[in-house]
Parts: C-alpha cells; structure tokens; sequence
C-alpha cells in the first residue's frame, strides 16, 4: 500500500530589528515595533492576510481558527506575521490573533510505575570475608539513540559535512521533547507544528526547560529514515534547517504510524 508522505519546515530566528513598511498605494511609511514572543494563534473562524496594515490592503492568503504563524512584529492594530507552511510574509488584525503563551497547555506528568511489595530474601551463610567491591568509575551523561535515531542523525550530518557544516549534537533533553512530539502526532492524529497539547515547538521547548536563542522544527511522515530525510533535502525549507551552521543541537524523534509509516520530528536549537 502506497504511504503518504508529508514534510513540513518551520525556522525562526528570536532576533528582530525594528524596520520601515510601505503600505502600497500609498504614501505611508509605517514603523513595525518590536514583540516580546515568537508566535500567535488564529482565534476567528477565517483571517485575512494582507500584503500591508490597512483593510485595503490585498488579501493574499486566508487563516483558519487554530492556525500557527510566527509573529515577527507589530504596527499599530496589525501583527506583520510569517506562515511557515505556505512562506507567506503578511499582516493580520492583530485582534483575532492572540498569543500562544498566553493559552493554557495541558502538562503531561509520566505515570510512576507501580510499586511492587518487597519480598524478603532467604537466609543465605554469611562468609567469613567479604571482598569490598572497587566502585566501577562515573561515566558522563550520554544521550542513548535508537538505531533509526542514530540513521537520521547521521543522515543529516553526512549533508551537513558536504557543506562543511559542523555536525549536530543531540541533547538529551531536546530529544526527550522530540520524541513526546512524534508520539503526540501519532496519539492525537495531527500533522501540523502546533500541537493541540503542547502549543507550538517553541512554547514546547519553553514548558520544559530548553533555553535557545534560535530554534527550528522539521516533521515528516514517510515509511523510512532515508526517505524522509531526502524529502527535506529536496525541500528549501527544510534544507535550510538542516544546512543552518548556526544550529549546534539537535533533538530526534520517531513513532510508527499507521498512516505514513512513521512520523519525524526533528528539532534545532542554537544555545
């Protein structure tokens, strides 16, 4: 059976200037000012993106209730916003858009296993000497990959090195959170870079610890590592995530789907 492949990219970058925008026209020139968060969500049933702040400016896409977009600034009554799905660079009425960090998300705890009755051994002879073990060194923290993990990530280093691009490391933490969202996709039947659990990557990277100062996400559904890494390398977007040097970390996750195969997640952080 013929499996679906999907690939979305999403880049943001946690630094933006102030700059100068022409309304078309017109001759306005209007300031965008800067924002204290990264993304916003629709809360109308349909919002217009328009090429410019104003209500005569053409419409050049339209949104949907729960859509994602980066927030890059604001003008007066308008938010100058990017859609990482479609690459579209516009304004929306910053009324129907409110901020991600401002919505609740719901925070899963892992359940403890139970704990089972300790039995009491059976009397054993006490030796007469007792050999004091030699305590085994600490050995330092390290991030255990499974086997497909470890082919994506060598995968998309090997296309980092052809561009001398220095290789990612994973993070421990970034790929515990890579993983939640691979499984989160497949649990709640989404594909999409806003989870109706955990907000947007960056709010998720946020309500569990990760500090960045810029951060991406690639997802994909296909029926192999190897294949889902060339849809991204034939994907602009995506190929800018994974050839971007100033990302040094990486988080992977992958969860077997009934749909695709299996879903990837693929986060970038720079710290």
């Amino acid at each position: 059976m013929n499996r679906r492949i999907l690939a979305v990219s999403l880049i943001v970058c946690t630094v933006i200037s102030l700059f100068s925008f022409k309304v078309f026209g017109t001759s306005d020139v209007k300031t965008f000012e800067r924002v204290d968060f990264i993304s916003g969500i629709v809360n109308a049933n349909e919002l217009n993106l328009r090429n410019g702040p104003s209500m005569d400016s053409e419409i050049i896409g339209t949104f949907k209730r729960h859509k994602w977009v980066n927030v890059l600034a604001e003008i007066g009554d308008w938010y100058a916003v990017f859609d990482p799905e479609s690459g579209k660079v516009g304004c929306v009425a910053k009324q129907y858009l409110i901020r991600s960090d401002s919505v609740p998300q719901q925070k899963v705890t892992p359940q403890q296993p139970a704990k089972t009755p300790a039995k009491t051994p059976a009397a054993t002879p006490v030796p007469t000497k007792t050999a004091t073990p030699t305590p085994a060194p600490e050995q330092p923290q390290t991030t255990d990959l499974s086997q497909n993990e470890k082919l994506l990530l060598d995968l998309i280093n090997k296309e980092r090195a052809k561009n001398n691009i220095p290789a990612l490391q994973p993070d421990p933490e970034l790929m515990k959170i890579a993983r939640i969202k691979a499984k989160d996709m497949v649990d709640n039947n989404y594909f999409s870079h806003y989870s109706p659990t955990y907000g947007s990557p960056f709010d998720m990277m946020r309500q569990f610890g990760i500090s960045f100062k810029a951060a991406a996400e690639n997802i994909a559904g296909n029926s192999t590592v190897q294949g889902a890494v060339n849809s991204w390398m034939g994907s602009q977007g995506h190929r800018a995530n994974i050839l971007n040097s100033s990302y040094n970390y990486t988080g992977i996750g992958i969860a077997e789907s009934n749909k695709y195969g299996y879903v990837f997640v693929q986060m970038f952080i720079k710290k």
